[in-house]
């Protein structure tokens, strides 16, 4: 099987990493990868000024290979089909920028080789690969400043069928009143911490932090089995009607599975599923993975 090189693109709210990727055998080249800081809420221009750079250094170290296309994992709301920004809180200031078009201008590749998807998609799409091509219906989820999720048939993203949510995401599924995001991502941990002890932290590591000093252990330990159960009443429906074979969870939370991932084990063999679980941490490699398959011509 021939060599296809590709270049897989993972923006998100604060850089834009890319890789060249050899889709024979999924190889991600290491020497290729570049990320270059860039806040999302910035003018269009310092933005796109931001992901010229990135591009053209990825592409100055590819050496002679040739780049047939370039995937593209980027946030929703998004016209992943034009290519076109439509976002109006992150990266507000580039809606109705034609981002296709930019790229192609950029790296030279042809405008109909330049594919976008959601990053929860290329998560799972990346994960599904990097674990060896295995599992049949997996279920990728990424919990941070946001809830991620994708449903991954034999390593393609699925919208539609049994046990796939609206539009294949879970972040705005009604829950408790609110939506699931209001529960499993960093901004409740925050508000949950705040009400139990009074303090502020940013994000879970402001959490574990307190916790490694020894104060305010009781009050995380039922934030971390608080946690675990929303989280598993979220999932065991989608799990059971699409027959998950394995869940994977990717993103910042991961850093501190210790205290969270075997709370979630025992709720979700409580509720008879049989799928394994785990976690990624390298969730930036996972997506330009995920990323660059759009391209598997």
């Amino acid at each position: 099987m021939e060599d296809i090189y590709v270049l897989g693109v993972d923006i998100g709210g604060s850089h834009i990493a890319c890789q060249l990727v050899n889709l024979n055998g999924c190889q991600l080249l290491e020497e290729t990868y570049t990320e270059v800081k860039v806040a999302e809420s910035e003018p269009a221009g310092v933005i796109l000024m931001a992901w010229e750079k990135a591009l053209k250094l990825c592409l100055g170290k590819v050496g002679e290979k040739i780049v047939r296309g370039i995937g593209v994992a980027i946030p929703s709301p998004f016209d992943f089909v034009q290519g076109v920004a439509m976002a109006d809180h992150k990266f507000a200031s580039l809606k109705g920028l034609n981002i296709r078009e930019e790229f192609c201008r950029v790296s030279g590749v042809p405008a109909s080789n330049i594919l976008f998807t959601n990053d929860a998609a290329a998560f799972g799409m990346g994960t599904w690969r990097l674990n060896g091509c295995k599992d049949r219906h997996l279920i990728g989820v990424t919990l941070g400043t946001g809830f991620g999720a994708c449903f991954i048939v034999d390593g393609c993203y699925v919208t539609y069928g049994s046990g796939v949510p609206v539009g294949g995401e879970l972040w705005n599924y009604p829950f408790r009143g609110g939506i699931a995001e209001d529960y499993v991502s960093t901004r409740w941990f925050e508000k949950r911490f705040g009400e139990l002890t009074g303090e502020k932290i940013q994000g879970v590591k402001g959490m574990i932090d307190f916790y490694q000093h020894d104060r305010f252990r009781t009050e995380t330990d039922r934030i971390f089995h608080e946690f675990a159960d929303s989280f598993g009443e979220i999932m065991v429906p989608f799990m059971k009607r699409f027959q998950a074979d394995r869940l994977v969870i990717g993103g910042g939370i991961v850093l501190s599975e210790q205290y969270f991932l075997p709370l979630i084990d025992r709720y979700m063999k409580a509720e008879g599923i049989k799928a394994s679980l785990g976690t990624l941490v390298d969730t930036t490699s996972a997506i330009i993975t995920g990323a660059a398959a759009l391209c598997e011509f």
